[in-house]
């Protein structure tokens, strides 16, 4: 007869990015049900991409410690690779189904990760950045001289409507390419995540904490980073594909030097020590680059703000902050008084509240010096006269205040500790 234990499971072997990695997943398979309007679906499509894009960047810089300036470039090519066999099925040179066309990319990023990975994997630090940089324009700058791959500066354009339907699903609606990446993404975030478990990720980190010690233990360095560095560009592919999908055009740009750099900044902002930053880290991409940059002018300069006050005061990413912030939190209430908690939790939000708004309507003061001409919607909120200087008095006090309460939250957070 059998018999049940009445022991509870015990899931403490599974680390905690895991329950959040299963909340993302199934916040992603609902949300477009929720939220399906045309700039929600294609909200939540860019986030998808950068998200892959950043976790697989994130494979070099977090996990191996190489800090690459040409990471776009496998993404770029990779979406080339995938406009080009799109438009062969279209005109009927081959049969391939669209829903496997993230793997041509992947695979287009791969081989080229293994060509570039062979011969920056030598040495790491700056040694690797300076030829991951010189490849990425190399490339960039040969981009142009071959119109017939690359399309010139117009791109190469496509169309996914192509082949035949997958369960009857033609992926020309919105909403069956969202969930087409949806699936992707998932899939691609699923294969990263048990790749920092596994026994490579774990030699990656290694290497990249003390890399001679690895030698000295008879593992190859350089090849843990050539085997990270095909890794993270096979998933850069997969990210270049799912743009061809989404926008059905790729162009040079995306191989260039700019975009390079924005997913080093959004990665490092979001958080490199978490598995995932990179994600909270996409969705500021998604939010600054598509959606500030419509209100505001200003859009690159808190952009700017924000990646100091990172660098300053959170060098582990804001993800990396929030994380040591609920456990700073969650340390007090083991030894005070809940309601204690929560006032110097609102002593904080205050001020940072009060010191993020007085910057921002001191910015856009400035601003309106210079573009009182435009139409910028994010000014039209901030209707004051830049040149009357009572309009300035309220956001100086403003964060005059902030920062007094910030001082009497850490005072008395020193006091309960």
């Amino acid at each position: 007869m059998l018999e049940f234990s009445s022991k509870p499971i015990n899931f403490g072997f599974l680390p905690a990015t895991f329950y959040w990695a299963l909340l993302i997943t199934v916040s992603l398979l609902f949300i477009p049900f929720i939220f399906s309007s045309s700039a929600a679906l294609n909200f939540i499509t860019q986030v998808c991409i950068a998200a892959v894009l950043g976790l697989s960047f994130n494979i070099l810089l977090g996990q191996t410690g190489l800090l690459s300036f040409g990471h776009a470039m496998y993404a770029g090519l990779g979406a080339f690779a995938s406009v080009h066999v799109m438009n062969k099925i279209g005109l009927g040179e081959c049969a391939f189904p669209v829903i496997l066309i993230p793997l041509v990319g992947g695979l287009a990023g791969l081989l080229v990760g293994v060509i570039c990975g062979w011969i920056s994997s030598k040495r790491a630090g700056i040694v690797f950045s300076m030829i991951s940089l010189g490849i990425g324009e190399l490339v960039f700058a040969m981009a142009p001289m071959f119109p017939q791959y690359f399309g010139g500066e117009a791109g190469i354009s496509t169309n996914r409507v192509i082949g035949d339907t997958f369960l009857g699903l033609s992926f020309g609606p919105q909403i069956e390419v969202t969930y087409l990446i949806i699936v992707w993404t998932l899939l691609s975030m699923g294969a990263m995540f048990f790749l920092t478990l596994s026994p490579l990720g774990k030699l990656a980190s290694a290497v990249r904490d003390n890399p001679e010690r690895v030698a000295f233990l008879g593992v190859n360095p350089r090849l843990i980073r050539f085997f990270m560095i095909c890794i993270a560009s096979f998933f850069a592919g997969i990210s270049g594909a799912l743009s061809a999908l989404h926008f059905e055009i790729a162009t040079t740009d995306s191989l260039s030097m700019y975009r390079s750099g924005s997913i080093l900044l959004f990665t490092y902002i979001g958080g490199i020590s978490l598995f995932l930053g990179p994600v909270l880290g996409a969705i500021l991409a998604v939010c600054m680059t598509v959606f500030l940059s419509e209100l505001t002018p200003a859009w690159q300069l808190y952009l700017g703000i924000l990646f100091i006050l990172v660098v300053s005061f959170a060098p582990k990413g804001i993800s990396g902050y929030i994380s040591a912030y609920l456990a700073q939190i969650k340390a007090l209430y083991q030894r005070n008084n809940l309601i204690n908690v929560i006032r110097v939790s609102c002593l904080h939000l205050f001020a940072n509240a009060m010191i993020g708004g007085s910057l921002v309507i001191l910015i856009e003061l400035t601003y309106q010096l210079r573009f009182a001409d435009q139409n910028w919607m994010l000014l039209d909120w901030f209707k004051h006269n830049p040149f009357d200087v009572n309009h300035w008095i309220i956001p100086i006090c403003m964060f005059a205040l902030g920062v007094l309460v910030k001082l009497v939250a850490k005072r008395v957070l020193r006091c309960m500790r």
